[in-house]
């Protein structure tokens, strides 16, 4: 089951044989317990991409005329998944999305680099003293980014609207959970994730703090991280591991084929 904060420094202080508290400031030890949970927590988040953190978001318009080719994601994501834009050219036809091609912005400079100025449906774009040729009678293709903030696209449709909008894109992105430092707030985990935070977080208290290994904390946090590889996302089933003709998973023979209790400690 998931853990408040407290309830986490309560389980983790116990072990540890330190004085019982009642909040996660009570005493010098369950304060620096917390900021070690808070790390744990923040480590764990930074080492894979959480199915759980994975959802869609909208991106904002630039409400630039000067500058239409750009839409600026929002703060809290740590990575862009998916991106697809409007690809109709004409308010009467049919909406549909065509997901974007991502280029360095090199590639993209490059590629739009050999468009000509002085064409009709050729814009100069300027963003940060530099100019860009962007089409504006077709949908866009390709887009990169200069400073991770804003989605810099090829083209946009001058009859449709004065700039991209964000209501005409769909984007998928891993989002940044928040973090409360308080007695009740609980992790973003899924259910499945907390005894292995719970170990982790125990294992560095003990190392910090009493300066000593827990060994039992320890091997569950490996059983744990090594439980959530395999798994992965609920969907799509977990990490797929290849058969290299060694065996079979009937017959039992040795091979290649990964082997999950080899690891039980």
């Amino acid at each position: 089951m998931k853990m408040s904060l407290l309830d986490m420094v309560i389980d983790i202080m116990s072990d540890m044989d330190s004085d019982n508290v009642s909040a996660i400031g009570d005493s010098g030890e369950s304060t620096q317990v917390a900021r070690i949970v808070r790390s744990v927590y923040f480590e764990m988040i930074a080492r894979k991409d959480w199915p759980h953190l994975r959802k869609t978001l909208a991106l904002e318009n630039s409400g630039v005329s000067a500058q239409p080719n750009r839409l600026k994601l929002p703060t809290a994501i740590s990575k862009l998944d998916y991106f697809a834009y409007s690809s109709r050219k004409e308010t009467t036809s049919d909406q549909r999305f065509k997901e974007m091609k991502y280029l360095y912005p090199d590639q993209f400079l490059e590629r739009t680099n050999n468009r000509v100025a002085s064409n009709d449906n050729v814009e100069e774009v300027i963003m940060s003293d530099m100019t860009m040729f962007i089409l504006n009678d077709k949908p866009p293709t390709y887009y990169t980014s200069f400073d991770d903030e804003w989605l810099v696209l090829d083209s946009y449709v001058k009859d449709l609207s004065t700039t991209l909008t964000g209501n005409q894109a769909q984007c998928v992105a891993y989002s940044q959970p928040e973090w409360t430092h308080a007695d009740t707030f609980v992790p973003d985990f899924p259910t499945e994730v907390f005894p292995t935070f719970l170990a982790e977080a125990k294992s560095a208290c003990f190392a910090r703090i009493k300066e000593q290994e827990d060994r039992k904390s320890e091997q569950q946090a490996s059983r744990g991280n090594l439980a959530m590889a395999q798994r992965g996302f609920k969907v799509q089933g977990g990490i797929r591991y290849g058969n290299f003709g060694r065996g079979s998973r009937k017959g039992g023979g040795g091979g290649n084929n990964f082997n999950p209790n080899q690891y039980t400690g």
